[in-house]
């Protein structure tokens, strides 16, 4: 995908009118893979939380997807129902997949300032520390606790210039590595201890952001 020319400031937007409508973007953790059923996963806690209708709802993940795979897609899903709060949880498989930094980079700051154009909230969820998920230990000659932070880092940077909010994992990171029964097993994806957690983690930031008004 080539990289975007550097769009003019996203509106800021409000969700003074009321409404709260939640999309949701990512791979398979947003998807749901992990949760048994699937309608267990975090982005459904989160719409069962705030008591959302069907109308007001959409989670959009891919599973496997990379940002650049899952793009066009998932961002014309989320704005059909002009979403006033989005989280986007991306990164552990472009990481997988050797997609370089800056394209990403690239890719996420056009998908984000999309969402803010269109008037929604937007919260980055970071990548959890790589080195306490057992799946990505495979990861030959990689650096993983530099990888975390290289691609939080950059992660972070795109939500300061588009006026959206990061959501450092540090906290459930932690959680994972003395609670391993949090991670499925296939070492990757979270039960739903897993799932409730993370659901609960990116709840709070929501609202600490003042993106939710209950």
């Amino acid at each position: 995908m080539a990289a975007p020319a550097p769009p003019p400031a996203a509106p800021p937007a409000s969700p003074g009118s009321g409404r709260l409508a939640y999309a949701a973007l990512g791979a398979s953790e947003t998807y749901g893979v992990g949760a048994s059923p699937i309608s267990d996963g975090y982005a459904y806690r989160i719409r069962d939380a705030l008591r959302l209708s069907p109308a007001d709802f959409a989670d959009v993940g891919i599973p496997g997807a990379t940002l650049a795979d899952a793009y066009e897609t998932e961002l014309t899903n989320s704005l059909t129902i002009q979403p006033t709060v989005s989280t986007v949880f991306f990164g552990v498989n472009d990481i997988r997949a050797g997609v370089p930094l800056a394209r990403f980079t690239s890719d996420l700051h056009d998908l984000v300032t999309t969402l803010r154009r269109a008037r929604s909230q937007v919260l980055i969820v970071g990548i959890p520390d790589l080195t306490v998920v057992p799946a990505l230990r495979t990861l030959r000659g990689a650096d993983l606790a530099a990888l975390t932070r290289q691609w939080n880092a950059a992660m972070q940077g795109v939500a300061s210039a588009t006026g959206a909010a990061f959501l450092d994992l540090a906290e459930l990171s932690r959680e994972i590595a003395t609670h391993p029964e949090e991670i499925a097993p296939d070492g990757l994806h979270p039960r739903d201890a897993g799932h409730a957690r993370l659901a609960a983690i990116i709840l709070a930031a929501l609202r600490s952001q003042g993106y939710l008004t209950a």
